[in-house]
């Protein structure tokens, strides 16, 4: 579907027209084998009419929380065939995060894997609006004695008995798709409003941006996730290509598994780069068919190139306005996530007052559609939220960025992510990239912590490989000689894991709040190590 109106982007209907033009290649593939064009068309129609035999109608909101699987496809497109709205889950929620998104969201259905029913028991008496829980693997698998909901329970494979009848529903390029929950910095996370539109033309721009037409992508992200789905998913549906789909990412067999699906595109998240940049050097480094890491932002290029071969695609992307910046394939510039998709957007820079700023000077990336739907129309049961994030007929995107003369964006950080320290601004990102080239460093978070003398400290959290050990001063070492003084950490707190939000960030915020304002008894102090500090003036 290389050129489509946007009237044609509704789910449902582009599955049907591709199932059509492709039917016996292969689309889905996995560990446990292929399944083609036409079988995921055949069972989205029979889940649609298990669906409406369990009394879901148009315009319902179903969660769904699964693992990644044929059934999360199937299913997806199902309820987008019967203009039912779709509420991916992450498979990590539990307690008052799971209840959260399944009240705020108003999900009347829950489709569930069994691997995590179990979660609803503390829940029983908290989801008032859930009509019917389906589960994944059947309803024997979730143990025998009293069940921890009175709401009816049915097995997946109920769903499947009647019949593959193609439903009609009347959906529209511009109906709800999906609710797709971001997590924030500050606060519980909140549901985007996405449209058919967004979703696929998101889609659309990925396959363009990476010339990916009809190759084969290799996807260890969740499926819950706008990049799993949308940038994975839907993608390769536009292209008529493949998508090999795993349950995780395993830095020990991912080559392994791009050679075996024979993937010449991974999607995939900044941190896993420099878990993979971190181990040990392999003959097969180059022997592999992968031509590009897509990405929301890179930084490692270079080494990517170096070791093997491969190029890293950054586009700027959320799950609220899909793709805003890109570079034509090719044309890249390093660091960059592009220029702005000017067929789509308009796209500026502003400072805080919301005026616009030149050319090297940093500000927040904000964003609005040229074309209906193809931005998120809101956020769900949030109203001041929408609000203050469209103010001034904007989207603000929370995001500090600068461009250069020609036009190319250049990522910088959150915008509550920076650190001020000395009179200078410090792209925490930017000290993660360096540091997370570090031999010994799986991965790593910077913060600002208050200074007793102006502006902010420099924290460093980091997680170390399995089994290998760093002191302190051995990693400040390495950051006097890759950093400039002004961004050395002052803080280094080593740890077995950083906190993560439900979209597999890190959350910084959590950071922040440890122990008294982000200091911890384990974080160690270059101060108090060292006979004096550096000068107030930093050396650039």
């Amino acid at each position: 579907m290389r050129e489509a109106m946007l009237e044609d982007y509704v789910l449902g209907d582009v599955l049907r027209t591709q199932a059509k033009a492709h039917r016996n290649d292969t689309f889905l593939k996995f560990y446990e084998g292929d399944v083609s064009y036409g079988e995921v068309d055949e069972m989205a129609d029979r889940v649609a009419q298990g669906l409406i035999a369990c009394g879901v109608q148009r315009d319902d909101h179903v969660a769904v929380m699964l693992p990644n699987c044929a059934e999360f496809v199937h299913l997806m497109f199902a309820l987008a065939r019967l203009g039912v709205v779709a509420v991916p889950v992450n498979t990590a929620h539990k307690g008052e995060l799971l209840r959260h998104v399944l009240t705020s969201s108003d999900a009347t259905v829950l489709v569930i894997d069994a691997d995590y029913f179990d979660r609803l028991a503390p829940l029983a008496n908290k989801l008032p609006g859930l009509r019917r829980v389906v589960v994944r693997r059947g309803s024997g698998d979730i143990g025998g004695g009293p069940q921890p909901l009175t709401t009816p329970i049915l097995s997946w494979s109920n769903l499947l008995d009647f019949g593959a009848d193609a439903p009609r529903s009347g959906v529209g390029f511009h109906h709800l798709q999906a609710i797709m929950y971001t997590s924030g910095t500050t606060g519980p996370s909140k549901g985007a409003m996405c449209s058919h539109a967004l979703a696929l033309t998101c889609a659309y721009d990925s396959l363009n941006y990476l010339d990916r037409w009809g190759k084969t992508t290799y996807c260890p992200l969740p499926l819950f996730h706008a990049a799993g789905l949308w940038d994975g998913v839907l993608s390769a549906l536009l292209s008529g290509g493949a998508i090999a789909i795993v349950d995780k990412f395993h830095a020990s067999k991912f080559w392994d598994d791009v050679r075996y699906f024979g993937a010449q595109v991974a999607m995939s998240v900044f941190s896993m780069i420099p878990i993979l940049l971190n181990r040990p050097p392999d003959p097969r480094d180059r022997d592999h068919p992968l031509e590009t890491f897509y990405m929301g932002k890179s930084g490692l290029d270079e080494p990517l190139r170096e070791r093997f071969g491969v190029r890293s695609v950054e586009t700027y992307t959320s799950t609220e306005v899909g793709i805003a910046t890109g570079s034509p394939y090719g044309e890249w510039k390093i660091g960059s996530c592009g220029t702005a998709h000017d067929e789509r957007f308009e796209v500026a820079v502003v400072d805080e007052s919301d005026r616009e700023v030149g050319p090297g000077e940093p500000g927040e990336l904000v964003v609005r559609p040229k074309q209906p739907f193809t931005v998120t129309t809101g956020y769900y049961g949030a109203p001041e939220a929408t609000a203050h994030c469209f103010r001034n007929l904007w989207f603000h995107t929370g995001d500090r960025v600068w461009r250069d003369e020609d036009g190319y964006f250049y990522f910088l950080d959150r915008m509550k992510d920076s650190i001020r320290r000395r009179g200078e601004n410090i792209s925490a990102f930017d000290l993660e990239c360096e540091v997370n080239l570090h031999p010994a460093v799986l991965e790593c978070a910077a913060i600002g912590v208050p200074s007793e003398l102006e502006d902010e400290d420099v924290k460093l959290a980091v997680v170390l490989r399995p089994g290998v050990s760093l002191d302190p001063e051995e990693l400040i070492a390495f950051c006097e000689e890759h950093l400039p003084r002004y961004m050395i950490p002052r803080y280094v707190e080593f740890r077995d894991a950083l906190p993560r939000t439900p979209t597999d960030k890190v959350a910084k915020y959590r950071l922040r709040a440890e122990g008294d304002r982000g200091i911890t008894d384990g974080t160690w102090d270059r101060t108090a190590a060292v006979s004096g500090d550096e000068p107030i003036a930093a050396d650039g």
